[in-house]
């Protein structure tokens, strides 16, 4: 990642069972950091999986902070207060979960950076128990860079007035915590979860429709039906996972399986080339889409299939084929069976 200059860094140990929290000591070396910065910063900007959101008052403790360090104050005591507002949030979380499980121990790393001629501030919730040296409190070359380890994270940008210009906010989880956005960060969605259902399932359809049905239709209502599946089945959306289901399908066709790489190369782009974008994390509101879900197929003049919601493996629940009258679809169904099976007469 070029254009990228680190101005400062910081990093606390944070701990439920610690009053406070600990300082550790980062090495002075600005080349490991920077390496690990760009690591960062990459899978921060290019995720598919981030929120876009605002700061609800920009008196609030994290937004001032930021904002004053957007004009030179002192890092160390601005930092400082940061980490202890994220400890204090965990400390009333944990206690209002602790019946049930603990806020896990990790460490806030805290960055100023210059990026592309633009100052952004990070702030990432990091697992750091494989890498932190308990003895001298140092930072060990083995920075964490999974997902599953940058739990929670935040990337806010100024612009030269020393304006917030965009928050970008994501987690490891397919939910972000709301904790970290809403006590700590005191932050909220530009888009609702509401809106961004809607705006991502029209863009998935609109596409499934144009690029998938007039190819092979049987790969549309394949596709179609897993998609649904998700959306009325999951809390929460991580766009990533569900590219991963879609390029996970097999075609069907011939003439789908030559068109399924542009395909999907379409589909990772909806959430920013959609006409009405949407987050790449958010909650889901089935409700908002129910209407949309239903289709019909004609099969005859006097004949159609209604199909209202999604089918558990609809692979095997339906299927075409010939006889010698001609071409069949067989669906299994109990009830169906009922309503027509005639029995022998002798």
């Amino acid at each position: 990642m070029e254009n990228l200059e680190v101005l400062e860094y910081s990093l606390h140990k944070l701990d439920v069972n610690f009053d406070c929290p600990v300082p550790m000591a980062l090495d002075g070396t600005a080349e490991g950091l920077k390496a690990y910065t760009e690591l960062v910063l990459k899978e921060l900007l290019e995720s598919p999986r981030s929120r876009f959101f605002g700061f609800k008052d920009l008196d609030e403790l994290v937004a001032a902070s930021l904002v004053a360090l957007s004009k030179g104050e002192d890092w160390q005591e601005k930092s400082n207060k940061i980490a202890t507002k994220l400890h204090d949030v965990e400390l009333t979380v944990q206690d209002k979960i602790k019946q049930m499980t603990n806020v896990k121990a990790g460490g806030l790393l805290q960055l100023k950076i210059k990026h592309d001629d633009c100052l952004k501030f990070v702030l990432i919730k990091i697992d750091n128990s494989d890498y932190l040296d308990e003895v001298n409190l140092s930072l060990k070359s083995g920075l964490p860079t999974s997902k599953n380890r940058l739990q929670k994270a935040a990337v806010v940008s100024f612009n030269a007035e020393h304006e917030v210009h965009e928050v970008i906010v994501s987690d490891s989880k397919a939910k972000i915590t709301e904790y970290w956005y809403l006590s700590f960060l005191v932050a909220e969605q530009l888009k609702d979860s509401e809106t961004n259902t809607k705006n991502a399932f029209s863009a998935i359809d609109n596409l499934l429709t144009k690029e998938v049905k007039k190819v092979s239709p049987v790969d549309f209502w394949f596709l179609r039906n897993d998609i649904i599946n998700h959306f009325r089945n999951e809390d929460s959306l991580a766009y990533d996972e569900l590219v991963a289901k879609v390029k996970a399908h097999k075609p069907e066709t011939k003439e789908f399986k030559e068109k399924f790489d542009t395909f999907v190369e379409s589909f990772e782009k909806l959430p920013h080339t959609s006409p009405k974008p949407f987050d790449t994390q958010f909650d889901l509101e089935p409700n908002v889409i129910k209407a949309r879900i239903v289709r019909k197929v004609m099969l005859d003049n006097n004949f159609e299939l209604r199909i209202n919601g999604e089918i558990d493996d609809l692979k095997s629940r339906i299927s075409a084929s010939m006889d010698e009258k001609g071409k069949f679809i067989k669906i299994y169904t109990d009830s169906g069976y009922e309503e027509f099976n005639a029995s022998e007469i002798e």
